[in-house]
């Protein structure tokens, strides 16, 4: 746990989240080339039996040489075209795994509405499983182990809005710091929102980013509130045990902000908080 906090963390019986991706960012692997990804995949079809096409990730940087906390792409030149991000799915594409170039990561996702988020330590120990596999496999293919330069950790959440509810209403009802004034002389209640914020992670061991718009669910047109919390960084030493404490002390910055930016009695109403 960070130094700030040493109560246990927040805990819900029916939490918002519809998605939580671990992430790690290395190096390019010029060895990497699509033939060897298909040969990986088929050492672990049995587990991952589907696969997309899905455009490259821009790589992206923590910087805090300057005044204003920014995420900075890094700049790349290449020679030849960029591949693709592989997507490799479970049957009911609950987990994912995605691969590409110079970036590994591994999601939980909601498919249907009886999906149960299994809990931070089964998506850890999937994760570390599948980076293990893919580490491995780059060993016994001579491809370059991964020189990491940034992790990452993103937990996605939907908020339904409730029906009849004015969306300036509902988010002040739900994110007490974010209020808006029923004294306005002009302008009516505003039909869509989008808010950014960001915090410093101790040590500068990377930044806890906080984002919350307005969206329409696709499958049933429900309005919702997506509320989106992502982790980036690295810590000073990138081995294994130094990444699992950055990812914990990730994971501990995500709930506990999540807490601290919702209302507790909704939490209690609605996500039934137990700790």
């Amino acid at each position: 746990m960070s130094d700030k906090t040493m109560n246990p963390l927040p805990d819900y019986e029916k939490p918002p989240v519809i998605e939580v991706v671990y992430g790690l960012q290395f190096s390019p692997l010029p060895e990497l080339r699509t033939p060897l990804i298909g040969l990986f995949w088929q050492s672990i079809k049995a587990d991952y039996p589907k696969f997309k096409e899905m455009p490259p990730l821009a790589p992206l940087i923590e910087r805090f040489d300057q005044e204003a906390p920014t995420e900075q792409p890094m700049l790349e030149f290449l020679q030849e075209a960029p591949l693709p991000r592989m997507f490799f799915l479970d049957d009911h594409e609950n987990w994912v795994m995605q691969i590409q170039n110079d970036r590994f990561l591994h999601n939980w996702k909601r498919v249907t509405d009886d999906d149960v988020y299994p809990r931070f330590d089964v998506v850890s120990d999937k994760f570390f499983q599948a980076w293990r596999k893919f580490c491995e496999f780059c060993r016994s293919e001579n491809i370059s182990k991964p020189k990491l330069n940034q992790l990452e950790l993103t937990y996605i959440n939907h908020i339904p809005v409730r029906e009849n509810r004015p969306i300036g209403e509902e988010v002040t009802a739900i994110f007490p710091d974010i209020v808006w004034r029923k004294e306005h002389e002009f302008l009516p209640v505003p039909e869509s929102l989008s808010w950014k914020t960001s915090f410093l992670l101790p040590k500068k061991q990377g930044r806890l980013h906080v984002s919350l718009r307005h969206a329409r669910r696709i499958k049933d047109n429900t309005t919702t509130l997506l509320l989106e919390l992502t982790a980036r960084g690295i810590p000073e030493v990138s081995e294994q045990p130094q990444v699992k404490e950055w990812f914990a002390l990730s994971r501990e910055w995500i709930v506990r902000g999540f807490s601290d930016l919702t209302n507790s009695d909704v939490q209690k109403k609605f996500w039934i908080r137990k700790a």
